[in-house]
């Protein structure tokens, strides 16, 4: 018969996910040997090698990822236990673990300052990341909504579109192409252009749509560095309309006038199927989706 702690749980959990035993211990707020001593309580307790160690890189073994995949539906299962207890004692409380892209955090954030102000007793954890990123909290179940562009076609999720999201081209206020009432997708195309990396839900669009391929070795990982290299007259890049506002009223930089832009695109709750949101996970996704529109209007 096999044995196994909450404790072995999810320090063998959070190993895995981090792929490293002293993130883990961070993240736990214990000890490197403590998870160490967890881990091989666990291997004794089951009979076989969970991990594999290369230099300082943590992998699961095949039965270790077949274990991995018990302990995301125990702990998730704990978790959500522990959330509807503490929502039963305090519908108005709970606490929220949320994703979001990097394009989409200064909206989020205006948002969360109304939602706690309804609900000062709760509390949030967000991670701005990147789309990369996003899915694998989405695949792992680490978070209780995750707040993007454009949800993959490939998982098993529950999307809700909730504001418009227009991508435009932004230049330097001295950029020639300024001068033209209209410019063409062919013009552009001659252009240095500036972009999100591989992968990015930007980039996918513009490729996809416009059947653009980008003709320079620059990519930027974050919309910040985007907009400054673009005031920086280092050439075009692509933006979400929503996060250069200020900018582009203060004419830091400028829009383009291209054909088929902007691109329209929507904002989307995202969360897997398989995971009943708390009760506060379902008040912030209906508040976002009822108020989003009329916040950032």
């Amino acid at each position: 018969m096999i044995n196994y702690t909450l404790k072995q749980l999810y320090s063998f959990e959070a190993v895995v996910r981090l792929k490293s035993f002293t993130k883990a211990s961070k993240e736990l707020y214990i000890t490197q040997p403590a998870v160490y001593m967890q881990i091989q309580q666990l291997i004794q307790n089951i009979g076989a090698e969970l991990l594999s160690t290369k230099g300082k890189k943590v992998s699961p073994t095949h039965i270790g990822k077949k274990f991995y995949q018990t302990c995301l539906t125990v702990i998730a299962k704990l978790e959500q236990s522990k959330a509807d207890i503490e929502q039963t004692l305090n519908p108005d409380s709970g606490h929220l673990e949320i994703s979001v892209a990097t394009t989409t955090n200064s909206f989020v954030s205006r948002v969360l300052a109304q939602f706690k102000q309804q609900y000062p007793d709760m509390t949030f954890h967000l991670e701005v990341t990147n789309r990369k990123l996003l899915l694998e909290k989405l695949s792992n179940h680490s978070s209780d909504l995750v707040v993007m562009g454009e949800p993959p076609a490939d998982m098993s999720l529950i999307t809700q579109p909730f504001m418009e999201n227009p991508l435009i081209a932004i230049a330097h206020p001295d950029h020639p192409l300024l001068k033209n009432k209209k410019n063409s997708i062919k013009a552009l195309s001659k252009e240095t252009l500036i972009t999100r990396e591989q992968g990015s839900g930007t980039r996918i669009t513009i490729e996809r749509i416009l059947g653009m391929k980008f003709n320079s070795e620059i990519e930027i990982n974050s919309n910040e560095a985007i907009i400054e290299a673009v005031q920086a007259g280092l050439g075009i890049g692509f933006v979400s309309k929503h996060t250069v506002k200020l900018e582009l009223e203060n004419d830091i930089i400028k829009q383009l006038n291209i054909d088929k832009f902007p691109v329209m695109r929507h904002w989307h709750t995202v969360h897997s199927n398989k995971t009943e949101l708390s009760p506060i996970a379902q008040r912030f996704k209906a508040f976002i989706i009822e108020s989003g529109q009329k916040v950032f209007s």
